[in-house]
């Protein structure tokens, strides 16, 4: 069932991308060939990234209630800046943990790794959307929603350049036996 969704799901966004300009294919295809280190190097940075947002977030619990914090440490810090924090590292451990399972199917070029970084491509869509709404505020939610979309259509983009560098094959087999049907 969820793969049926997010394959009428992938279908649908391509047929969106059929009139836009697109990379020439030797850039695609050095995409397609080394995007499972880029993700590594994604993954690495992000896992650096949850470690200094797990220390951040100690800081912030330590500072609400603190007797010594400063008015303005108290009003702009709360228990909701927690919860917000929290979510947010929620949503970079989901991504993390996705990232690092598609590196190796990637790396094989076949379809399961596309689709792993299509899921975890959804999942920061969701991530910026309630990130956005959890702000409670409307000048970042504004900004969050224009500068997430702005992020999400370019990884958007970049992702379904991609997507024919993966051998979109029944049961994701892999390129060498896409391959070995092709000449058969």
């Amino acid at each position: 069932m969820v793969m049926e969704v997010l394959g009428q799901l992938e279908s649908k966004i391509l047929g969106w991308l059929k009139g836009v300009p697109h990379l020439p294919e030797v850039v695609r295809a050095w995409l397609g060939t080394n995007v499972w280190w880029i993700v590594l190097v994604g993954v690495v940075l992000a896992v650096f990234g949850l470690i200094m947002s797990v220390l951040g977030l100690f800081a912030l619990m330590s500072l609400v209630g603190s007797f010594g914090a400063t008015s303005y440490v108290a009003a702009t810090t709360g228990p909701w800046a927690i919860v917000t924090a929290l979510v947010s590292l929620a949503f970079l451990v989901i991504q993390i943990i996705i990232l690092a399972m598609a590196i190796k199917p990637l790396q094989l070029k076949q379809k399961k790794g596309w689709v792993l970084l299509f899921v975890e491509w959804l999942i920061s869509v969701v991530a910026v959307v309630l990130g956005a709404v959890l702000s409670l505020n409307v000048l970042s939610f504004i900004t969050g929603i224009l500068f997430g979309a702005i992020g999400i259509a370019i990884s958007g983009y970049f992702l379904f350049e991609i997507h024919s560098q993966f051998a979109h094959v029944e049961k994701s087999r892999g390129v060498k036996e896409a391959i070995k049907t092709k000449k058969a």
